[in-house]
């Protein structure tokens, strides 16, 4: 069971003045998928327990406890196959402006991860990097205990924290030019994830999203199934599913009310999608979040 509403696409991390935001997330063994997405904040993720494939910018990789995940501005991400082992992640989501500005950190630094010009691997193993691993465990357990704790003057430590973090990548890590390969077919999916993420609430056919990259139904089709490993139609179930979870988790909307709000005008089809993505009917749902908010409270 997911414990806190966590699509990083869905509103404002933090603040205009302080934007970043905490999350810690448990995705339960039989989650049918998490809709492939991007965000132009940047976001670094601990996988705390179990394992899952990730699709990071077309490429599926295998992460596992102990893992960091470094996903900058524009990256896509998410988790189409669902093959997760009650996986546990904690991530910060931040907006790379509060780290510089137009002085010679934002300029040299910043400004080429925001812009995708250079490129850190997206996954750092426990194995495979070793001290690097280590530096960025310290940093985020210091970043976590200040961003909860708020003591007094906690901004300036979770900024230097996530500054430091930045630094340890540049000298410990490799990193990577853009590739100007693959940046058509990914801006082509980032644009058809924002059309669905704008009109997710009202039907949306084939040829309107095969329209918003100029392609025929047929080859669109074909396209977004290759690259995505699903198709557009599973896909825009599946993003209406996660917004329907929040939303019964998070309130006492009737849940055909919320159905109908997520773009489903047939009861019973929300219901067995419902069930096919998260195992249980969307009453069970609620009704296992609030046993959940309720073991918390005890």
């Amino acid at each position: 069971m997911e414990q806190k509403g966590q699509y990083l696409e869905k509103g404002r991390h933090g603040t205009p003045m302080f934007p970043v935001e905490y999350y810690d997330c448990e995705y339960p063994a039989n989650l049918a998928g998490l809709p492939v997405h991007w965000h132009e904040e940047f976001e670094v993720t601990y996988v705390r327990k179990g394992s899952c494939t990730y699709l990071i910018d077309l490429m599926p990789i295998r992460v596992k406890k102990g893992d960091f995940l470094f996903l900058p501005s524009g990256v896509l991400h998410g988790i189409p196959e669902g093959n997760t082992k009650m996986l546990e992640t904690e991530s910060f989501v931040f907006h790379p402006g509060m780290l510089g500005g137009m002085d010679v950190c934002g300029v040299k630094y910043i400004s080429p991860l925001e812009n995708g010009d250079i490129r850190f691997p997206y996954v750092f193993s426990k194995e495979g990097t070793g001290e690097l691993s280590k530096g960025l465990k310290m940093l985020f357990d210091r970043l976590k205990n200040s961003f909860l704790d708020r003591e007094n003057g906690y901004e300036m430590e979770v900024k230097a924290c996530l500054l430091e973090m930045v630094l340890l990548l540049y000298r410990e890590s490799s990193f990577e030019r853009r590739k100007e390969e693959n940046q058509s077919t990914i801006e082509r999916l980032r644009k058809v994830i924002q059309y669905i993420k704008e009109n997710y609430q009202k039907p949306v056919t084939v040829g309107e999203l095969a329209a918003v990259c100029h392609f025929s139904e047929c080859y669109f089709m074909r396209f977004f199934k290759q690259y995505m490993n699903m198709t557009c139609v599973e896909y825009m179930n599946q993003y209406r599913m996660e917004i329907a979870a929040e939303r019964l988790a998070s309130g006492r909307e009737s849940i055909t009310d919320i159905a109908l709000d997520t773009g489903f005008n047939n009861i019973s089809y929300f219901n067995r999608v419902f069930k096919k993505s998260f195992g249980m009917t969307p009453k069970a749902y609620r009704q296992a979040y609030e046993s959940v908010e309720l073991d918390k409270v005890e």
